[in-house]
């Protein structure tokens, strides 16, 4: 009983951990947008994505090969020297990368030092937090995210009360944040390890060898599909496309929300795929009942954002929304592909096809920057946005066509799909009624709509997501 009391309370107080940097990011942007010109904004979303890409894809392959080892090994405080030392190795060097792809891209004076910096930092962060989570060090780690979120807030509002916040300084309150957390939980986990001796060479070789083998496959993997979303900022940011910096702050928000939507049940849903696999069945009907349920969250995330999201952000960040509705949709849609393409791909991961996926994530990402530039050139930010859209669709075309065998077409997309565009409707005629017979302030209206919306929501969920297939494929 003390033991599930113990995991319940790692899991509440994961919620926080979760929340709070996606909180951040989505004030961040509203913050930013309202005080930044057009293009210190997309040169900011340019260079966090240069960022965020290279740490992501030097520091992962090490941390998700340290949680996958850390367990099973019997030194483990030598075991994360090892790690780290492995990543200090890595991060000055990969840092440069980000710090001239952004010096291209962004356009931005200064960017080459205050990316490398940011990239350092992030590189930090991403591994302690993997070596946070393989030790249970929940609360740990909740300290070190509030600390993150205290800095990077307080630096921007101490910046911005001197003289304006620029490009630079709002970088250097992300590097802060960044790194203060990093520090939190390295002297955190040090704390835990205690006293340990030092191997020879022969030890080091041993266990970064072992990350090597586990971890490299990921890489390729990984990097196509961090550029295939990033595509459009490197075109916008190169091309300086108009509306860009509109176009650029949504995206931003849509992938955050995306992220928020998805991950909780990508969280249920991989360790289900991975017993069932072993117990030799592939469980199909987990990916389609997952798609379905992205689908109709997704669809009825996207009527909040059309219908009364882009006028809040509006009020709230004092400019208009000069993307064009068709544009924003198409990279709304593309965020959509991307996150649902997690759970298509499954049963390639489950065979250890990670090759093939490699393969195909490359080729996609290529495509999808080749046609974003030239897309962008012709015919501006729809064409960068479609540029996009078109390289997802194709990688979750292909990636998909390997479970096409395992799941119901109609169950999975067609059904709910139906129950979505419905929802989406009776939203559209809500709002124009209230528009119409509602003679009282915006915010009224908005208020208004999201309480009735809410209660449509929630009904719209209830029967159109299949939960008892859900539960029983747990309980399976």
């Amino acid at each position: 009983m003390s033991e599930g009391n113990g995991f319940l309370k790692k899991l509440a107080l994961y919620v926080p951990v979760k929340l709070l940097p996606a909180l951040l990011t989505v004030g961040f942007i509203f913050f930013l947008y309202r005080y930044f010109s057009a293009d210190d904004y997309v040169a900011y979303s340019v260079s966090l994505s240069c960022s965020l890409i290279v740490a992501q894809l030097s520091a992962m392959w090490v941390a998700n090969s340290f949680v996958y080892y850390y367990s099973g090994v019997k030194e483990k405080s030598q075991f994360f020297f090892h790690c780290l030392i492995l990543i200090m190795c890595i991060a000055p060097l990969s840092s440069l990368l980000a710090a001239y792809a952004a010096g291209i891209f962004s356009g931005a004076e200064g960017a080459f030092g205050s990316v490398w910096w940011l990239c350092v930092a992030q590189m930090g962060f991403f591994f302690m937090s993997s070596v946070c989570q393989a030790a249970f060090l929940v609360r740990q780690q909740l300290l070190a995210v509030s600390v993150q979120v205290l800095a990077q807030v307080g630096l921007a509002f101490l910046f911005m009360s001197a003289d304006g916040i620029s490009y630079l300084q709002a970088m250097t309150a992300l590097t802060v944040g960044y790194g203060a957390a990093a520090a939190i939980m390295l002297i955190a986990f040090l704390a835990r390890c205690g006293r340990f001796e030092l191997q020879g060479i022969a030890g080091v070789k041993h266990d970064i060898r072992l990350v090597y083998e586990y971890g490299a496959p990921l890489a390729p993997w990984m990097l196509g599909m961090l550029v295939m979303a990033a595509a459009d900022r490197f075109a916008i940011g190169y091309l300086g496309i108009e509306s860009g910096d509109s176009y650029l702050s949504l995206k931003d928000l849509f992938v955050g929300a995306g992220g928020l939507l998805s991950m909780p049940l990508l969280m249920l849903v991989h360790p289900l795929i991975i017993k069932r696999f072993r117990d030799g069945v592939f469980e199909g009907s987990l990916i389609q009942n997952s798609i379905g349920f992205l689908i109709i969250v997704f669809s009825l995330l996207w009527a909040l954002i059309a219908f009364v999201g882009l006028e809040i952000f509006e009020h709230f960040t004092g400019k208009p929304v000069t993307a064009p509705m068709g544009a924003l949709l198409v990279a709304y849609i593309g965020v959509f592909l991307n996150c649902s393409a997690v759970y298509v791909q499954k049963r390639l991961e489950v065979h250890r096809r990670m090759r093939k996926l490699a393969i195909l994530s490359v080729v996609c990402a290529l495509a999808s920057v080749v046609f974003a530039y030239v897309g962008g050139l012709f015919i501006g930010l729809y064409g960068t946005a479609l540029g996009v859209l078109l390289g997802q669709f194709a990688y979750f075309v292909l990636v998909g066509q390997t479970v096409l065998k395992k799941v119901s077409f109609y169950k999975g997309i067609v059904r709910p799909l139906g129950v979505s565009l419905l929802a989406v409707l009776l939203g559209y005629l809500l709002h124009l009624v209230l528009v119409i017979t509602l003679d009282a302030a915006w915010w009224a209206i908005v208020t208004a709509w999201i309480l009735v919306f809410a209660v449509l929501s929630l009904l719209v969920m209830w029967k159109g997501i299949a939960w008892r297939e859900f539960a029983g494929a747990k309980l399976a």
